[in-house]
């Protein structure tokens, strides 16, 4: 079928001559372009600055926000403003960025010579509100020498609320240099939701009168309505003093790195908290190892065994103290030594110095030397390296016999095993303190696993080489699992699992701690442990329900026990962590295989 559609009327070679070439488009530049170089500052550059939470366009600013000059008389030298850039002495550079209302003014140890290229005093956030400021930094590694890529900072205030402060990279302590003389810490007093930094670094010489470090959330007059998340990788909190040769052997009880949230923390999630990696007298006389020229001893790496003793654990690990109304959870990844959480500044001082609740705590490494002081109740608790820390606690004693060289007879410990452990390496139960104290009104679940690994061999000779001939087979069982601790509460105890043994420690449901303490009778009300089981051995240890056998006649009230105990109960004449002699579960009521030690 044709078309019936008609075609043009106008002739062909007037259609094809009607483009010659493709049109081009007009050029664009700029009205004036010979811009002079003083001006380039002014050019309007894009530099957007996006809320992390909404993804959203908070404004547009130009590149002279970013300009920096030695010339302190000059406009454009600022150290305020949404973004703040500078560099420290080794060449790592850091940028602050605030989101949202308010801006940052940083300061760093020369405020005077015109330019941000030291270690930071004070970063301090101005104009700020609690839903809608979020702050940010970040770090970038020097290219000209090899560091760690971290930026020291003295101090972080904010007078109004701030909803998120997250500087990666950043490290507090009050080892700058040049040296300040501001008081070291975080100072939130309108309240945060969510803070984030890298490291703590506290190295405390008692010879200098050093000041604690204060990460204060809140004031105490106008508590913080939100709830705040704290989020930190290592705490290093070394104490000594420079001018004493004696050997510390005290603990310090006294608080050197304290949280004060005057409110309730939603999370409070750490790495460690442990003393100093390196000894606290090389990292101060080497300004954190950026002077080459240091002659003392040890020049790195941890301290020999010929000075281990001087920065022993106990003697030299400061406490770090959690202050807060209540904690929803708590979380160490690693090792936490010396290290409380309560209401109050001291745990167990009071029956209100404690939390009001613990929702959940749990700790990935040993726990030595742990207070948790906790009036309500405490949801879930998890020890996945044991409460206290087991190394060069001995179990037991012996007397050697007479000789003919010697008519003296010694009382030396067992086992011979751990002989040879040196004596600035082990924990708080090595010295004769606690492990760990746990108090709560009730706890729901509670799970402990050991904090080292036991080796036997078969006493039998037709056993001790099954593999090879020559060469004895080792069999490895659950370590400690809680050695000097306690665990009380004043009502009832859920779900208890324990891998490993009990080593002069006690768990005790209707056990009021706070009358112990205070040398009264301890056992108030009928309680009960719903489920404990075990796979491991008592060793002058006790689990009781509503029992004080620390009085003379023993107090049994109203108390029941159903679980099961794989191991065996031992009393070898020691104490546990309450005080008490004797080893075994004792409760009125008792279900399931649950030995007890004959006296």
């Amino acid at each position: 079928m044709g078309s019936k559609r008609r075609g043009s009327s106008r002739p062909a070679t007037a259609r094809r001559g009607r483009f010659h070439a493709v049109e081009a488009l007009e050029t664009r530049q700029l009205m004036a372009s010979n811009i002079a170089s003083y001006l380039s500052p002014y050019i309007p550059t894009d530099l957007y600055v996006r809320n992390p939470a909404t993804n959203m366009k908070e404004g547009s600013y130009t590149a002279a926000s970013l300009y920096r000059a030695h010339d302190v008389d000059g406009a454009l030298v600022s150290n305020q403003g949404k973004i703040v850039t500078g560099t420290d002495r080794s060449g790592n550079q850091w940028t602050i960025t605030v989101h949202g209302p308010g801006e940052v003014i940083v300061t760093d140890t020369t405020p005077n010579d015109g330019a941000l290229d030291d270690d930071i005093d004070t970063i301090q956030i101005v104009g700020s509100n609690i839903n809608r400021t979020f702050v940010t930094g970040s770090t970038t590694a020097s290219a000209a020498t090899v560091t760690s890529g971290t930026v020291r900072f003295n101090r972080l205030i904010a007078a109004d609320g701030v909803n998120s402060v997250v500087l990666n990279g950043f490290d507090l302590t009050s080892m700058v240099t040049p040296a300040v003389a501001g008081e070291t810490g975080v100072f939130l007093l309108g309240g945060a939701r969510h803070l984030e930094f890298h490291d703590i670094i506290g190295i405390f010489d008692t010879a200098t009168d050093p000041a604690p470090y204060q990460i204060q959330i809140g004031q105490s007059n106008f508590p913080t309505k939100v709830k705040t998340s704290i989020y930190l990788d290592s705490i290093y909190n070394s104490v000594f003093n420079s001018e004493d040769e004696s050997i510390p052997t005290a603990p310090i009880t006294t608080p050197w790195v304290q949280f004060s949230v005057n409110g309730v923390v939603q999370e409070f999630s750490i790495v460690s908290t442990t003393q100093s990696a390196l000894p606290p007298n090389y990292v101060i006389d080497s300004q954190q190892g950026t002077v080459d020229a240091y002659a003392g001893v040890p020049i790195s790496g941890p301290a020999p065994a010929a000075y281990q003793f001087y920065y022993n654990v106990v003697g030299t690990t400061g406490r770090t103290s959690l202050q807060a109304v209540a904690v929803n959870k708590l979380k160490v990844r690693g090792s936490a030594r010396n290290f409380t959480a309560q209401r109050d500044t001291t745990p167990f001082t009071s029956s209100t110095s404690g939390l009001n609740r613990l929702g959940t705590a749990e700790f990935g490494g040993v726990a030595d030397g742990v207070a948790l002081d906790v009036n309500g109740p405490i949801r879930r608790l998890r020890f996945n390296r044991g409460l206290g820390d087991p190394t060069g606690v001995f179990t037991a004693t012996t007397q050697t016999p007479t000789t003919e060289d010697s008519d003296e007879t010694r009382t030396i410990p067992l086992p011979a095993t751990l002989y040879g452990t040196p004596a600035g390496t082990t924990g708080y139960p090595a010295a004769g303190l606690l492990g760990g104290a746990v108090r709560a009104r009730r706890i729901d679940g509670l799970s402990a696993r050991a904090a080292n690994l036991s080796v036997i061999y078969a006493q039998s000779p037709a056993f001790v080489s099954l593999n090879l001939p020559n060469s004895p087979t080792p069999t490895s069982t659950p370590g400690m699992a809680l050695t000097n601790a306690s665990i009380t509460t004043d009502g009832s105890i859920g779900h208890a699992n324990v891998e490993g043994n009990l080593l002069n420690s006690a768990v005790a449901s209707g056990y009021d701690y706070q009358a112990h303490l205070q040398g009264l009778q301890a056992a108030r009300r009928a309680s009960r442990i719903a489920s404990y089981r075990q796979r491991g051995d008592l060793i002058n240890s006790t689990v009781t329900a509503s029992v004080d056998a620390g009085v003379t006649p023993p107090v049994v009230r109203d108390g029941s026990i159903t679980g099961h105990v794989t191991g065996k109960a031992y009393n070898t004449g020691g104490r546990n962590a309450l005080g008490q002699y004797g080893s075994g579960v004792i409760a009125r009521h008792k279900s399931g295989r649950l030995p007890i030690a004959p006296n």
